[in-house]
């Protein structure tokens, strides 16, 4: 680390505000290029094996306020691009975000070409999942076509990557039944088709089995019973849970019986 963090991580360290204000102020003051060299002191902190999140927030913070008081006429850096996108995807603190966005005043164009370029092209799951994660604190879920981000999730059942793209908001929980309920259309016979014609998408490796799994679970967990609005996922439901009633009731094992024909009837409603 430069020393300039080293004593900045000390005072840091004393919880002594107005020191530290004054500390990085003049640092800054006498910066000959102060946004090349807060994004080097960015680089530098993240490339620690400590955690210094707070400490990255921090000098964001102060340079956020130190830029809105200074008298230098400040120009834009023209940063090596493939270290500045690293740094975004790889070790920009999610807390850090919005400040780095107004700092660096990158256009929400800029980011979603980034986006879309990491999760087409990924540089490893890590990357993937902060890269939805961004995504999500942004709000940009809609900015994405479904072949390119929730349909690869849906196929792969990433289940726990869907959760983080639904943020807990219906108008994503509804667009992500009604995509289900899409490719669930007569019986779920056309979705290679559906995948291949409508979404462009080749050469996909289906696990049906795995996959209606999914889309069951989701329809249980925000359909709601609107089995007339999801007519496709409500059908599939029904034929998964009488699949698994018959295994349940023939398990295959020496033609026994594992439920009474009394409880069988009830459950499948034979009159």
């Amino acid at each position: 680390m430069s020393s300039f963090l080293i004593v900045l991580s000390e005072k840091y360290q004393s919880h002594n505000d107005d020191e530290i204000i004054d500390f990085v102020f003049d640092y800054f003051n006498q910066s000959l290029k102060p946004f090349d060299d807060l994004f080097e002191c960015l680089l530098q902190l993240s490339s620690e094996s400590d955690n210094h999140i707070d400490l990255i927030n921090s000098i964001l913070q102060l340079f956020i306020q130190w830029k809105n008081q200074s008298n230098k006429s400040l120009l834009l850096p023209n940063l090596n691009e493939t270290k500045f996108n690293n740094f975004i995807l790889q070790n920009l603190p999610f807390e850090s975000l919005n400040n780095f966005l107004e700092i660096f005043q990158i256009s929400k164009e800029y980011l979603i070409n980034l986006f879309k370029s990491s999760v087409t092209n990924p540089i490893n799951v890590n990357t993937y999942k902060r890269t939805i994660h961004f995504i999500v604190k942004l709000n940009y879920q809609f900015e994405f076509q479904p072949n390119e981000l929730l349909l690869p999730l849906i196929l792969n059942s990433k289940d726990y990557l869907i959760d983080i793209y639904l943020d807990k908001n219906r108008q994503y929980e509804e667009y992500l039944l009604n995509l289900c309920n899409h490719l669930y259309e007569n019986n779920g016979k056309r979705i290679i088709e559906i995948l291949e014609n409508e979404y462009q998408m080749k050469n996909i490796t289906l696990h049906k089995r795995t996959l209606s799994k999914l889309v069951v679970r989701y329809w249980n967990l925000y359909g709601n019973e609107q089995n007339e609005k999801y007519p496709n996922l409500a059908i599939l439901q029904q034929k998964r849970t009488l699949s698994y009633l018959v295994n349940v009731k023939y398990n295959g094992m020496n033609d026994e019986k594992t439920m009474s024909d009394e409880c069988w009837n009830e459950l499948v409603e034979v009159k």
